[in-house]
């Protein structure tokens, strides 16, 4: 009874066994590329079904009807596009010693990951892609950052993945395949993913339960790659682990890591992550207050509007803030709380890391204090109880 893959049909371009080893030899008699974590995570995305119906990184008519359009060339609606753009000094490499047909090996950190069959090259317009996806030149933003520093040509073509890619959280990263069996095992029919870069506090607890009135089972699924001043993403599984255990019922949450770098661009980044989730075999998806905003560059509720008219297979859950409300002693939304905003205290986990880094403790009304302690540890703040005897 899970959620039905993105475009119909789950990809799987992983290589096995002897076809594993065969292509791994001949990869490394291949052209080569150098290509970023960032490129090399999406290439196992697109092989491991991730990111279906995609089967390879987008072609120019693709990419260009994503970019304008927020559609795929077929009319299926996608908001980010999916690209490999080898830095500059690739560039020269690319125009001169490729031909369309190559297969071409994609290493990171000096070893063979994945195969490229090189369908075409185009160039791109980075300005239009930042104006059109991230709404913004401005190379404060992450992701900006990042474009403006990618080479100048697009590779498209499909994607075979020789090894899947390692990491400190490796035993979190399910694949949708994986996933989808530990749902059917479990007899879950409605399955709501929760997106997250942040370990919980309070608030997020609050939504994660009301939640699991609604349905039978939460994917707790935070995005690994992130911004520099963000948690790390083992503190973050770790206050999860916590919380999993101690206080949600057996059997109702699963943890897991989506090991993608984090596209910060609004409701177009919010719909690109609930597709993600479609394919892992959820039904439902958790849509909150700023779910995939960075700064000032997004509207807090603007991914609430572009969802509720949209169609792509599975159904948002809208909340809106969440915050402890001094006079009703709990945590609560507008929704649910008639008192003013001088009873509210407001949660951000950015002003949970400043007082955490400051050496302070955060209100137990906002973190649970085992879970403060997790972070202190992750963020080297924490006493070292060596010193305090």
């Amino acid at each position: 009874m899970v959620s039905e893959p993105y475009g119909g049909r789950l990809i799987n371009r992983v290589l096995a066994g002897r076809e594993r080893e065969r292509r791994l030899s001949d990869a490394k008699e291949m052209i080569s590329i150098e290509v970023d974590r960032g490129a090399i995570l999406d290439a196992e995305k697109i092989a491991t079904g991730a990111y279906s119906p995609l089967e390879g990184f987008m072609s120019s008519t693709d990419y260009y009807n994503v970019v304008r359009n927020e559609t795929l060339e077929n009319g299926l609606p996608w908001t980010i596009p999916i690209i490999l753009a080898p830095r500059e000094e690739h560039d020269a490499g690319i125009t001169g010693e490729l031909r369309d047909g190559d297969e071409v090996a994609l290493y990171y950190l000096g070893e063979p990951f994945a195969i490229l069959h090189v369908e075409e090259r185009f160039r791109f317009d980075k300005r239009e892609l930042a104006e059109k996806v991230f709404r913004t030149v401005d190379v404060r933003h992450p992701n900006v950052k990042e474009l403006f520093n990618m080479g100048g040509i697009l590779l498209a073509g499909g994607v075979d993945l020789i090894q899947r890619v390692d990491h400190v959280l490796s035993r979190y990263e399910l694949t949708p395949l994986e996933t989808r069996r530990i749902f059917s095992e479990m007899r879950w029919e409605k399955i709501a993913a929760y997106q997250t870069r942040n370990p919980p506090h309070m608030a997020h607890e609050y939504i994660q339960r009301c939640t699991l009135e609604m349905v039978d089972g939460i994917l707790i699924h935070p995005v690994t790659e992130l911004k520099e001043d963000d948690f790390p993403p083992q503190a973050t599984v770790e206050g999860y682990e916590f919380l999993i255990k101690n206080f949600y019922p057996k059997n109702r949450a699963v943890l897991a890591t989506l090991s993608i770098q984090m596209r910060y661009a609004g409701s177009r980044a919010a719909i690109f992550l609930a597709i993600v989730r479609k394919n892992y075999g959820c039904t439902h998806f958790v849509v909150g207050r700023d779910i995939a905003g960075v700064g000032d560059y997004y509207e807090p509720y603007e991914a609430h509007e572009a969802m509720k008219g949209l169609d792509i297979g599975i159904e948002p859950i809208f909340f809106r803030e969440s915050f402890y409300c001094k006079r009703c002693r709990g945590i609560v939304s507008e929704r649910t709380c008639g008192h003013t905003g001088d009873d509210h205290v407001r949660i951000s986990m950015s002003e949970v890391r400043h007082i955490i880094s400051s050496g302070k403790e955060p209100p137990p009304q906002t973190v649970r204090p085992e879970i403060a302690r997790i972070l202190k540890r992750h963020l080297g703040t924490a006493e070292d109880p060596q010193r305090s005897t």
